[in-house]
């Protein structure tokens, strides 16, 4: 209809005559009593899947955002509350039936990412990135830092062809490679090199964009041209004191030296880059580590402003090789690369970037430690073991605390240590931590995925956590453990875990304020077969709010009790609904609306935990975690299809 030039075609008037008419308002009326009556049916009716009724509570507008405030115990003090932002603004389109978000300050995570929005089937998604911030200009063919992007339906080949990456709109200035990621085995990478970009302003976060076929991605990840420079390092060919900054032909020869003046690591300012040229490092650098994140002056890494002399210190493994750190224990008994005490040196240890490396620590804080009051600190695309670790040592693939932590896509695997106390992945205080992507494996000494904070590593309580999306399998502890401090704004979504000597979900704190596990698998728990754990195992007394566990599926492989421990579940500890148990003895009297039945998984032999047509755990979920559960495990389906959401960690 064109209104501008007060005009209209001989149908657009025969509309305007019939809506006018008496027929017109009859046939009005009778539209309006039918969407009543559309209304009525679908807050009314019960579900033919034999769930609750719909209402409000269970099917309440997937808009409204979902604040998390901070909490803390009265004994903590002295530390601001930082809180980590959730993902909000969701609407169902009418025209797809497809989830839609928009972008606010509810949509990320602790520093801008966080799970893509759902997208058509088939579109490439960006998951992750190595890096955030760098240069776009130095180093090899003055193009920059090397960026990798991560995701999945980037396809098989065609970088730079069929695939091409844009930032802020521009084609990237090279391609470097394409393949699989060391993290979850199905998430690809990208690498490759910004180039001058068009020569945006320092400091502005551009958006990241992968077409495939002309087919675009998420465009909600972003990239800062930082000033930097690229310092080679090559344990073969290298010699700090000829090498330059900037130059690949001239490299240095350490990273890291006793003295903290020589090599990379002496020359290297904030907003730096020290790429590791593949082979074997065994150097030794501060306190028997193989490097420690702290300057001669005290400092390390700062926020990337866009200034030159600002951003995160970078150590990042050169892209096609095989930069192994072996930090064995005989050699390294600190440890691999590590933070520091926040306390001590409050400006030490603070952001840094750890990328595409390969480590071997075996020292006492392991292969990675973020250390006390670590802030800022991105742990991407690394594979890290401690097969060499003694009976003495006490830490996890990565362990510490800080703000704004971002441990993604790691493979964190045969990690041995002090029994009960050498684990995959350890939080040890407070901080914000988005901890996804994961793959950890083969956990001989300690459990998979642990908080803990006892007051000795700065703080007495554990706060915004999201861990999402990882992997979890043969651990000789529980598959995740929240114990002693652990406290509020906590989110555990969409993993899968399978195979524990003991519990799925062990809890063992006092502290605890709704903590949500939505949607997670849980796979062949308790094979010690020992009376003191279960499913879900709880040794000490739960604030009233304690929990929101809903749409898990806990499958047990040899009649062990759903649940179990010293204090056990009694009494009122929150919201627990709408969980499917199965393989395991006792009633799950905890659960408000239990459902019961083999989740008939495609083959969890093999690790393949999707659910076939007739499982029980179809369109069977709770509507009430939408605020995070937007995609499955796979991250390319979105939640949810069919009428409910299904349970566990994949939608059908």
């Amino acid at each position: 209809m064109n209104l501008g030039a007060n005009r209209f075609t001989p149908a657009e008037t025969d509309r305007l005559v019939l809506a006018a008419s008496p027929r017109g308002r009859a046939v009005r009326a009778c539209v309006f009593m039918l969407a009543i009556f559309v209304v009525w049916l679908y807050w009314a009716v019960p579900s033919y899947a034999g769930s609750e009724l719909r209402s409000k509570s269970n099917f309440s507008n997937a808009a409204a955002q979902i604040k998390h405030p901070c909490r803390r115990s009265s004994r903590r003090t002295g530390r601001r509350c930082k809180i980590v932002q959730r993902l909000s603004h969701a609407r169902r389109t009418t025209a797809s039936g497809t989830w839609a978000w928009t972008t606010g300050p509810g949509r990320t995570g602790p520093s801008g990412q966080d799970t893509p929005p759902p997208l058509p089937d088939g579109a490439p998604h960006v998951l992750y990135t190595d890096i955030v911030s760098g240069p776009n200009s130095g180093g090899e063919g003055n193009l920059g830092a090397y960026l990798s992007i991560f995701g999945k339906n980037f396809g098989s080949a065609g970088l730079g062809g069929t695939v091409r990456v844009y930032i802020g709109g521009s084609e990237v200035g090279a391609y470097v490679s394409m393949g699989a990621s060391r993290g979850r085995s199905d998430v690809q990478q990208i690498t490759v090199r910004p180039g001058s970009l068009g020569n945006p302003a320092p400091g502005v976060a551009l958006p990241i964009k992968v077409t495939v076929g002309g087919v675009q991605s998420n465009t909600d990840l972003t990239f800062k041209v930082n000033p930097g420079r690229m310092l080679y390092v090559d344990n073969a060919g290298g010699n700090d004191a000829t090498a330059v900054p900037g130059d690949i032909t001239r490299p240095y020869r350490h990273v890291q030296a006793v003295n903290l003046a020589q090599g990379a690591w002496g020359a290297a300012q904030p907003g730096d880059f020290i790429v590791l040229r593949g082979g074997t490092w065994t150097d030794v650098g501060r306190e028997n580590y193989f490097m420690r994140f702290i300057k001669s002056d005290g400092s390390s890494g700062t926020a990337p402003t866009g200034a030159s002399g600002s951003g995160p210190i970078t150590v990042i493994g050169y892209p096609g090789e095989d930069a192994f750190i072996n930090a064995a224990s005989s050699t390294h008994s600190g440890g691999g690369l590590s933070g520091l005490n926040g306390i001590n040196y409050p400006n030490a240890g603070k952001w840094v970037v750890i990328a595409n490396l390969r480590i071997e620590g075996g020292g006492g804080d392991g292969p990675i430690s973020q250390e006390i009051f670590g802030d800022h600190w991105r742990i991407v695309n690394n594979e890290l073991s401690a097969t060499t670790a003694p009976s003495t040592s006490k830490m996890g693939g990565i362990t510490g605390n800080g703000a704004d932590a971002h441990w993604l896509g790691n493979e964190i695997h045969d990690i041995h240590g002090s029994p009960g106390e050498a684990h995959g992945i350890y939080i040890d205080g407070d901080g914000s931590y988005e901890i996804t992507f994961n793959d950890i494996h083969d956990i001989f000494n300690g459990n998979g995925f642990l908080m803990f904070a006892n007051g000795g590593n700065g703080s007495e309580v554990i706060n915004n956590v999201n861990f999402h999306h990882n992997s979890i399998a043969e651990v000789t502890k529980h598959l995740i453990n929240v114990a002693d401090g652990s406290a509020g704004n906590i989110a555990i979504w969409d993993n899968v875990a399978r195979g524990a000597s003991y519990a799925g979900v062990r809890f063992n704190t006092i502290d605890l304020h709704g903590m949500k596990l939505w949607n997670n698998t849980f796979y062949d728990m308790n094979r010690a077969n020992n009376s003191n754990y279960g499913a879900l195992t709880n040794d000490w007394g739960f604030p009233s709010d304690a929990l929101d566990v809903r749409n898990n599926i806990f499958a047990l492989t040899n009649g062990t009790d759903y649940t179990s421990g010293s204090v056990d579940f009694g009494g009122t500890i929150g919201t627990i609904t709408h969980n499917l148990w199965f393989g395991g003895t006792g009633t799950a009297s905890l659960d408000a609306a239990p459902l019961f039945g083999d989740p008939l998984f495609a083959s969890a032999g093999s690790g393949d935990f999707h659910v076939a047509a007739g499982s029980p755990a179809v369109d069977a979920g709770d509507a009430g975690v939408t605020a995070l559960v937007t995609s499955d495990y796979d991250v390319t389906t979105a939640r949810f299809k069919g009428i409910a959401f299904d349970l566990g960690a994949f939608e059908r």
